[in-house]
């Protein structure tokens, strides 16, 4: 044994390593999901750095550094988890503590590691089937929420994270020092549902999902940092709105946030602009601490940006949808969002007790299938601006069911055509210049009236309302981002029908293939096909009981082993482009039919505006004059036309 050798498993903190070097490395060559790991560099003194920028394979001879073992495998899917607790995050002793708790409710196998002589820990857990990165991410995020010391580095990237494993040497001396029995690392495996159980029990615990998110509606950029806003200049707020924003949180602090994002986007505030605000006011008292009992407690720093960045998307989206007064203010969207989460609800609850009619393929309209997905969109629309009322083109509709133009044009008919005795939408209005068609749901499933008949306010009925908003939200936009994915939705890919399957299938638990059968519409022959066909692409496997759906990341690896990945991207990035030349095009008639501008060779009179085109490019013209859309098109899609100008495109 070399000298640098015997220099790692000397005394320390945490006691002696009672295994070799070689022996510790026969352990992680046994762990490790990969054919490498990776090992911590050394500077110019020779000092071992917290720096694992080199790969080593296994079945080499052990390094003379500490290594550190990837914990994903080659499909870069997780194989392990380890949280990483680290003393200078916070207590490690407490927040270990809480997680080992919940692993033992929960019947975990797990193995703690004292990591090494500055006293962090290391919780491991085997996984017996790969982990979608994803659900891994997630799991992390929403760990940190709850455990302050946890560094989520590792669990946060597929490719390279890694942690020492146990009995590893530290380069400060010492060992990852397991507190039991190897074994339960070694030997025992974790079950599959372990990772959806831990995200139940964190968000049982407290902490909170990210809000869904959609195509961006009319009106509506997104800024440098991905954040939304509303197109158009800032404005100053009413004097009402900022005696809001500068005054108590109130009686009810979530209420009074909610209002005063609201006026601060219709007033064409960023994210930034409002984020100012947040340590500085005590109307931002919802975004830094949450009830607990009768009293508050502090979220984290990572809790308070979720919960603000949350927030601030669905009062974009409510303004988007939402024209308000100057004064920004809207005092009755309360009762509105309970009346349209009452109306979504029993429209959803019949489409799922009809489920024969999803399945009926019908010719003339292109495929019912198709119908339930534009149908799930425009509920979900309704929701995040809590109107009755909401403004749908088709592009949209495409960039989030995953369907074409046409099949999604074909299932508004569908859906809204006054032939069929029981519709489930209705047109509102014309669709004219920029702005698309506005759709509601039918009647039938409003509660308006009932609402106008009462002679007291429903007070009380509100906090359920806004908790099945929030569940609402949530079950339709994973619905939709199911099947919209180049998998299913590009030529040559899988089909619609393969994307069908997957999408009715559990993420937990099982579905028989006559289930499937009768919910999807397929004979069972063609669907047992179909089903072969997602198991041989590894979206799904066979388990007891019945087939189970593979975790979302698993289309990406499928597409880009069918040559489909990147279709969806590019149609949306084309429906923009044309959305963007149609509005450049309504400027250049509006600018045309404009009297007294001004005119080349011409001597401008007093009220001409002091510039041909102030706020867009002259369109192009073809040797006749007439607009050359082609060309017009290609400079879009070059760049050409600022596509952050007030075009309402």
């Amino acid at each position: 044994m070399s000298a640098d050798s015997r220099a790692l498993t000397l005394d320390n903190a945490t006691g002696v390593s009672p295994y070799s070097l070689e022996e510790t490395w026969a352990i992680t060559r046994r762990l490790s999901p990969r054919a490498n790991v990776r090992v911590a560099a050394r500077d110019a003194s020779g000092e071992i750095l917290n720096e694992y920028d080199r790969l080593w394979p296994v079945n080499e001879a052990p390094p003379s550094t500490t290594w550190a073992m990837l914990l994903a495998d080659d499909d870069l899917r997780f194989k392990f988890l380890c949280f990483d607790f680290d003393v200078s995050n916070g207590n490690v002793l407490r927040d270990s503590a809480k997680l080992v708790h919940w692993l033992e409710q929960l019947n975990t196998p797990h193995l703690l590691c004292i990591s090494g002589p500055t006293g962090g820990r290391h919780v491991w857990v085997h996984l017996e089937e790969p982990a979608d990165a994803e659900r891994v991410l997630l799991l992390a995020k929403l760990a940190k929420q709850l455990l302050p010391s946890l560094d989520i580095q590792p669990m946060t990237n597929a490719a390279a994270g890694c942690v020492r494993p146990p009995y590893a040497p530290h380069r400060h001396g010492g060992y990852s020092h397991p507190q039991g029995d190897l074994r339960f690392l070694t030997e025992q495996e974790a079950a599959p549902e372990t990772v959806d159980h831990l995200i139940e029990v964190f968000v049982d615990a407290g902490a909170e999902l990210t809000a869904p998110t959609t195509a961006l509606p009319h009106g509506v950029i997104e800024d440098d940092n991905g954040h939304p806003r509303i197109r158009g200049p800032k404005r100053r707020l009413s004097q009402r709105m900022e005696d809001l924003l500068y005054g108590p949180a109130g009686d009810d602090p979530s209420y009074t946030l909610a209002r005063i994002l609201i006026a601060c986007a219709n007033v064409r505030w960023s994210y930034s602009d409002v984020s100012e605000h947040l340590n500085s006011t005590e109307s931002f008292e919802h975004a830094r601490t949450k009830r607990r009992g009768a009293g508050r407690v502090s979220r984290t720093p990572a809790q308070t940006e979720k919960v603000l960045t949350a927030l601030w998307r669905y009062a974009v989206n409510f303004c988007a949808a939402n024209p308000l007064p100057d004064t920004g203010d809207d005092s009755d969207f309360r009762e509105r969002m309970a009346n349209v989460t009452e109306a979504v609800e029993r429209a959803l609850t019949r489409a799922e007790t009809l489920p024969g009619l999803w399945a009926t393929h019908n010719g003339r309209v292109g495929g019912t299938h198709s119908q339930r997905a534009v149908l799930d969109a425009l509920c979900l629309y309704m929701l995040q601006s809590a109107q009755h009322v909401v403004e749908a083109d088709v592009r949209r509709l495409s960039a989030d069911t995953g369907y074409g133009r046409t099949t999604v044009h074909a299932a508004l008919t569908a859906l809204s055509t006054e032939n069929t005795s029981q519709p489930w939408i209705e047109r509102v209005g014309i669709a004219e210049g920029v702005h698309g068609q506005q759709f509601r749901l039918h009647p039938r499933f409003s509660t308006e009236k009932e609402s106008q008949d009462r002679t007291q306010a429903r007070m009380r009925a509100y906090p359920q309302a806004l908790a099945s908003t929030q569940r609402l939200l949530r079950e339709i936009a994973e619905r939709l981002e199911l099947l919209a994915h180049d998998v299913f939705a590009a030529p040559h890919s899988l089909g619609r029908s393969a994307g069908l399957i997957y999408k009715l299938l559990p993420h937990r638990g099982t579905a028989s293939t006559m289930q499937l059968a009768q919910r999807s519409g397929i004979s069972p022959q063609q669907l047992r096909q179909k089903v072969q066909r997602l198991v041989q692409a590894g979206l799904v496997t066979r388990v007891e009981g019945g087939w189970q759906r593979e975790p979302p990341t698993s289309r990406d690896f499928a597409a880009r082993r069918l040559a489909v990945d990147g279709y969806l991207k590019l149609r949306r990035e084309r429906y923009e482009s044309e959305r963007v030349r149609w509005a450049w095009w309504l400027a250049e008639i509006t600018w045309m039919e404009t009297k007294g501008k001004r005119r080349r060779g011409k001597k401008p009179t007093p009220w001409a505006n002091p510039t041909d085109r102030p706020e867009f490019a002259a369109y192009p013209r073809g040797p006749g004059g007439r607009g050359d859309h082609r060309k017009a098109i290609e400079l879009v899609k070059a760049g050409y036309l600022d596509q952050g100008l007030a075009l309402a495109a």
